[in-house]
């Protein structure tokens, strides 16, 4: 199995027998929100748009994963989701399958799915699902047990950025990255007692947090001192010593422990 980024895009290639175009947390209208905070912006829907499809055109997928938090406003469905999320479903349908992934923000989610019998797209369980040898899970619930006999745990949910800082001029940069981690044996085993007895269900998986598609929703600096990721998988099932971050060219920054 290979993983590989989408060059300058916060969007994942995983090849095995299928190739497999990841992409998390859209958060289609996140403006909305913005308005009511005073910060005029329109409707980013067509930006997202296309660049989705200009990483599915340059990727060729056989299949689309939509990792969680497609939607932004919770609870319920706005007057634009109604609008805009079944036409954006149904664009991308045109191109592959799509699976999506019920993120913590995607509440009655399925009533907004375009016309099925004309597109394939159908919603996995929130617990997550394997799909032709990877696991994939949004993070905020605990996962299904069976992702961990998968290579590779792949979550979103956090939208990690490192925080980049000049010493001599105080200044700070955001940017987001990938993050790369061992989960922690013993922990997966204390939460999953009955796996212990059933290896065949453990398979020492690498677990990727993606960075957020939109980029306006703003994320978590792992590097800050104080910084806290969310989610069971994140939080506690991780080896944070291990985690490694990655810029979205696909730059080694190095291990996050040593970036604070």
């Amino acid at each position: 199995m290979r993983l590989r980024p989408v060059i300058e895009e916060a969007a994942l290639v995983v090849e095995n027998r299928l190739r497999t175009l990841v992409v998390a947390d859209l958060h289609m209208g996140i403006e909305a929100e913005l308005r009511q905070r005073g910060i005029n912006i329109g409707s980013q829907t067509e930006r997202l748009m296309e660049r989705i499809l200009n990483c599915i055109k340059e990727t060729a997928p056989d299949a689309i994963v939509l990792l969680g938090d497609i939607k932004h406003a919770v609870p319920g469905i706005s007057f634009r989701d109604r609008r805009e999320i079944p036409q954006f479903l149904a664009t991308i349908a045109e191109y592959a399958p799509v699976h999506v992934v019920k993120g913590n923000h995607d509440s009655q989610l399925e009533g907004l799915l375009p016309d099925t019998s004309m597109h394939t797209i159908q919603v996995e369980r929130t617990r997550g699902f394997v799909f032709d040898g990877a696991g994939y899970v949004h993070g905020h619930t605990w996962p299904a047990r069976e992702l961990f006999s998968a290579e590779y745990i792949i979550i979103a949910h956090n939208h990690p950025m490192i925080r980049l800082m000049s010493r001599s001029t105080s200044y700070t940069k955001l940017m987001s990255v990938w993050i790369r981690a061992r989960c922690d044996y013993d922990a997966v085993m204390r939460y999953y007692r009955d796996m212990e007895r059933d290896k065949e269900h453990w398979h020492d998986p690498w677990v990727i947090i993606m960075p957020a598609f939109n980029e306006i929703c703003g994320g978590v600096a792992v590097n800050a001192p104080d910084s806290k990721l969310m989610g069971p998988i994140a939080s506690k099932l991780i080896l944070t010593h291990t985690m490694e971050a990655y810029l979205l060219d696909g730059t080694y920054i190095g291990r996050v422990m040593d970036l604070l």
